[in-house]
């Protein structure tokens, strides 16, 4: 009976213990649930509606060309004024090679074989310079030869003339004498034997004359060709033995004026083509590399004083003056994405957000491929991506290369709701 009591005022007591939490107490679990539910709801609203008219990629980073900096020699290179991240402008000095075991064994044949050419030319030219003095002495014997012949002959010339001339008057005489002697023997004073006696004198007198006419004629021809420097004397040379060896040593100086000639012009091609090999020698010697654009030190391949080799790379420069934000996309959204629109990105690290615009929409960037000089590209990821290439204002002034990025690109194409009823129509 007494259970059955308690029973029923435990029961009777319910609709008490309700009016008081409805009154006094308030279900938080409840609303933090609610709350919650409500908060997810949002979220997805939000999502939703931000797909309908913008596209978010977490997967972007700034980016720029980069150029390689190569070794144009082998050598020691020197670069420890270098740091990465240093900005460098265009044709700045930046690093130094040095090679100390160039192969000049060619340089050092040239430079002998010119010290033997100009060694055979300073020969040469002694040579001649000797032979010269001797030409000038032989001409000089050769001269005086002439002038004793020609004063020589003169003298005899003159004989000669003296000569005829006596004979001329001796057969003068011998003719006078012919005819008294021929007048008397017509008398009969003298006899035949005296007339022929005079007859044979005046004919041997006028053949010893014409021949000293013919002696002298002979004479003044030799004195009309010594005067042009040729001896005709019977049984002597046409010219003098001086005049003889002037001549042979006038022959050996034309083959000797052309021996220096073609020496001289050896020596020349020699000069040149050791001031180029010395040139190449000084090129692979040292080698001084300057910074091919402006821009920033990316990365340094080499330490000072590493032995590197020809083409072997040194450095990278990024182009900061000509960078661009790098962002995948999934393949669906390619057709929203409209180029030449606009974009806002936003740094890691920072809040401010960032404007440029798009240049291209292009398939995934091959890191070797044609885009193996950029200097940063986003990570990969499943799925079919494109790239979208920003362009950042021309007012950034930082070089931000390297940096990762969100990136907001403003949606051309129909949303969420309209994609996904094209898909099930």
């Amino acid at each position: 009976m007494s259970a059955v009591v308690e029973r029923r005022a435990q029961a009777g007591a319910l609709p008490e213990r309700a009016v008081v939490d409805l009154k006094g107490n308030i279900p938080w679990s409840r609303l933090l649930k609610l709350g919650a539910a409500a908060a997810v709801l949002t979220i997805g609203g939000y999502a939703v509606l931000a797909d309908q008219v913008a596209i978010a990629s977490d997967n972007a980073v700034v980016s720029a060309y980069s150029v390689a900096l190569r070794a144009p020699i082998e050598g020691l290179v020197d670069l420890s004024a270098l740091r990465v991240g240093d900005r460098v402008a265009r044709g700045a000095p930046l690093a130094s090679l040095a090679n100390s075991r160039v192969d000049d064994e060619r340089l050092v044949d040239l430079r002998g074989r010119l010290a033997e050419l100009e060694a055979d030319l300073a020969a040469l030219k002694t040579e001649r310079q000797s032979l010269d003095n001797l030409l000038q002495a032989l001409r000089a014997r050769s001269q005086a030869y002439v002038s004793a012949s020609a004063a020589r002959l003169a003298g005899a010339v003159v004989e000669a003339q003296n000569m005829l001339a006596a004979l001329y008057d001796r057969r003068e005489d011998a003719k006078r004498a012919l005819n008294r002697r021929s007048e008397l023997a017509q008398s009969g004073v003298a006899s035949a034997v005296d007339v022929e006696k005079a007859q044979a004198e005046f004919s041997a007198v006028s053949h010893e004359a014409e021949a000293q006419r013919g002696r002298l004629d002979s004479l003044l021809a030799q004195a009309v060709a010594i005067d042009q420097g040729v001896v005709s004397e019977p049984g002597s040379n046409d010219v003098a033995y001086s005049r003889q060896r002037a001549d042979e040593v006038a022959i050996r100086l034309n083959e000797l004026d052309r021996q220096i000639a073609v020496a001289s012009a050896e020596i020349e091609v020699t000069k040149a083509r050791l001031t180029s090999e010395q040139a190449r020698i000084d090129r692979l010697a040292a080698a001084s590399m300057s910074a091919p654009t402006s821009g920033m030190i990316w990365k340094l391949e080499a330490s000072a004083g590493e032995r590197v080799g020809v083409g072997e790379q040194i450095a990278q420069i990024v182009d900061c003056d000509s960078q661009f934000v790098l962002a995948t996309v999934p393949q669906s959204r390619v057709p929203n994405i409209e180029v030449g629109g606009e974009a806002e990105f936003r740094l890691s690290g920072e809040s401010a957000r960032r404007s440029g615009h798009i240049v291209s929409v292009e398939g995934e960037v091959d890191a070797n491929g044609a885009d193996r000089n950029l200097a940063a590209i986003p990570f990969a990821e499943k799925g079919q991506t494109a790239i979208v290439r920003i362009a950042l204002d021309p007012g950034e002034r930082q070089c931000l290369v390297g940096r990762t990025a969100r990136v907001l690109i403003r949606s051309t194409g129909p949303g969420f709701f309209a994609r996904l009823l094209n898909r099930f129509m």
